[in-house]
């Protein structure tokens, strides 16, 4: 089925005019002021740095707020692999504060490629390590709490502010913990998959689920404080049923209790109730309705009956299709193709997203410069 174009009235492209080399967007998260907070990675060659940005919502414009390596101390100039990217690991703390952490696979200044691996220990071109930080939009400083796990990054991290606790995954060895918010009193639960976790969010009680790289559910029980491997796996493609290397890519928390998820390798859409001792999980069946429409990404809870996401198609081996902007109702079950997502210019495509108090939608863009787009629901 062909679907037109999205209604270009509801959509703003804001460009990073300051850093026009910045290729990718991996966290943003909505502060306790409001606005919008983005890392800006370097990803895709040599020797770029991280930013922090924050979306203004008054006045409608991006704010620098800071260059990562000179939080770090870590200069392109150094050789080694370089803080390049924040990744799904911006956290918002009710006073104000903005969590986060550094993350690797930027190549080294002079270089195209680089591996996390191949690379470990290297001592000329190794990655040192994922450093966590604090910036404080008030004073406009940041404070530095240092590595944790050499040569490892830091892909993932969540708050528990109730708690005074941060969790989080490394990188390459997928190493699940926990530090306080002053990145001390580091408690490492072990190696939890061959390769690092990507969906990851809290249940209401402060459960945290995630899942292996095999699509395996795992959870961690914020009151026996253990991981326990659930053995639930969502719907895999016939070609894949041992689901190797099949990550569950998304899992948001709805405001009916659920938790609703997206798969790495296949179009469906799957919630579960982490209420139950061991979530059972459901399957809801293709995401969209478009022809070869293979992923679903960017699961976004509007907080008001809905959840948005992305749908891509593939138009061969090898060759992206259509994007697609969707609508999931959490009411009646009915799943909606919003229109083929193309905006000003500008194809979005989008991991992560999240919403402004007003419930207007922020994802990644595309281009150079690297774009944020603003998804306007009621304009």
């Amino acid at each position: 089925m062909k679907y037109p174009l999205v209604d270009e009235r509801r959509w703003e492209i804001v460009p990073f005019k300051e850093h026009p080399g910045h290729d990718s967007i991996w966290a943003m998260v909505r502060g306790a002021d409001g606005h919008i907070y983005i890392g800006l990675c370097w990803e895709y060659s040599g020797g770029g740095i991280a930013q922090l940005y924050r979306y203004n919502v008054a006045s409608k414009k991006l704010e620098h707020c800071l260059d990562l390596g000179e939080v770090t101390g870590e200069r392109p100039s150094n050789g080694h692999a370089t803080q390049g990217k924040i990744h799904f690991s911006l956290c918002a703390a009710s006073d104000g504060a903005i969590y986060g952490t550094t993350h690797c696979t930027t190549p080294p200044m002079g270089h195209a490629v680089w591996n996390p691996c191949g690379m470990w220990d290297d001592p000329l071109l190794g990655y040192p390590g994922g450093h966590i930080f604090r910036y404080d939009p008030k004073s406009g400083k940041a404070v530095d709490f240092g590595i944790l796990f050499p040569n490892e990054g830091l892909p993932f991290m969540v708050l528990d502010e109730k708690r005074d606790r941060l969790y989080g995954i490394t990188y390459p060895k997928a190493h699940f913990f926990r530090v306080n918010m002053a990145g001390r009193d580091l408690v490492d639960y072990g190696r939890v998959s061959s390769w690092y976790p990507i969906g990851l969010c809290f249940d209401p009680r402060m459960n945290i689920f995630f899942s292996d790289t095999n699509s395996q559910l795992i959870k961690y029980d914020v009151k026996q404080d253990r991981l326990i491997f659930t053995r639930q796996t969502p719907y895999a493609n016939p070609w894949n049923a041992s689901k190797r290397f099949s990550w569950i890519s998304n899992l948001n928390l709805a405001e009916d209790g659920k938790i609703y998820g997206t798969h790495y390798h296949n179009p469906h859409l799957f919630r579960f109730d982490p209420a139950e001792e061991t979530p059972r999980i459901e399957d809801l069946g293709r995401g969209a309705d478009t022809d070869a429409c293979q992923q679903l990404r960017c699961l976004v809870p509007d907080g008001r009956g809905r959840i948005y996401y992305l749908a891509w198609v593939a138009k061969g081996p090898g060759e992206a299709g259509p994007h697609f902007w969707c609508c999931y109702h959490l009411d009646t079950g009915k799943k909606e193709v919003l229109g083929q997502l193309q905006a000003h210019g500008v194809t979005p495509w989008s991991w992560i997203g999240v919403t402004d108090l007003e419930g207007n939608i922020y994802i990644k863009g595309n281009g150079r410069p690297m774009t944020l787009a603003i998804y306007h629901p009621n304009a």
